[in-house]
């Protein structure tokens, strides 16, 4: 989960792929490399009767012990560039990006793909996704995300709407896929196709 713009999502989106994951019975990894903890801190919260997950803080490029986890997500700092990008990355890994629509984050998303595509890493087995976060439908700033998302080569998986529902749930350690299905059902279907995306299923880009 990477995005260089602090404030994108990342944690939220994170925590989210964790509980989903563990919820299905799999063994979870939650990895924090930032240095405010965010995630670690949300875990600490976590109810004992949930599924559990693991977490451990690493800095960039440390080795990890993954313990047969079956999915390992990193959490990744802001302001983390793609220098070091072959120490992170291996292939069959999937990387997704949140991004906001205000114009600052669309220019630091912008140059972040822009990394990515020189790299060259997309051609050694990387597959790069992007989710369109706290969305206000019917906006001038949603226009202008739509726009942007538009001209780029990459699938955009999902919109993911502006809802203190990931708040409130994360505040008791939890996400909205520990909730009731009453009240979190237009959420988890907007997670649907990241959810296909990163099980290998074929979707077709928004």
């Amino acid at each position: 989960m990477a995005n260089p713009k602090g404030g994108s999502g990342k944690t939220t989106i994170s925590s989210q792929l964790a509980a989903y994951f563990a919820n299905q019975g799999h063994k979870v990894l939650l990895v924090d490399h930032d240095a405010l903890k965010c995630s670690s801190d949300w875990l600490s919260t976590r109810p004992q009767n949930k599924a559990q997950i693991r977490s451990i803080v690493a800095s960039v490029g440390a080795e990890i012990d993954t313990q047969d986890a079956d999915w390992v997500i990193h959490d990744m700092p802001a302001a983390w560039t793609l220098e070091n990008v072959q120490e992170i990355l291996h292939e069959g890994d999937k990387v997704l990006i949140p991004v906001l629509s205000s114009p600052n984050d669309i220019k630091a998303c912008l140059r972040f793909i822009m990394d990515f595509h020189r790299s060259g890493v997309m051609e050694c087995g990387i597959r790069v996704g992007l989710i369109a976060n706290r969305v206000r439908s019917n906006t001038k700033y949603s226009e202008t995300l739509n726009g942007f998302l538009e001209g780029i080569d990459l699938p955009i998986l999902s919109v993911l709407r502006d809802t203190q529902n990931y708040v409130r749930a994360m505040d008791a350690g939890l996400t909205i896929f520990d909730l009731p299905p009453s009240k979190n059902r237009r959420d988890t279907e907007q997670w649907k196709p990241i959810l296909d995306w990163l099980e290998k299923k074929e979707i077709e880009p928004a």
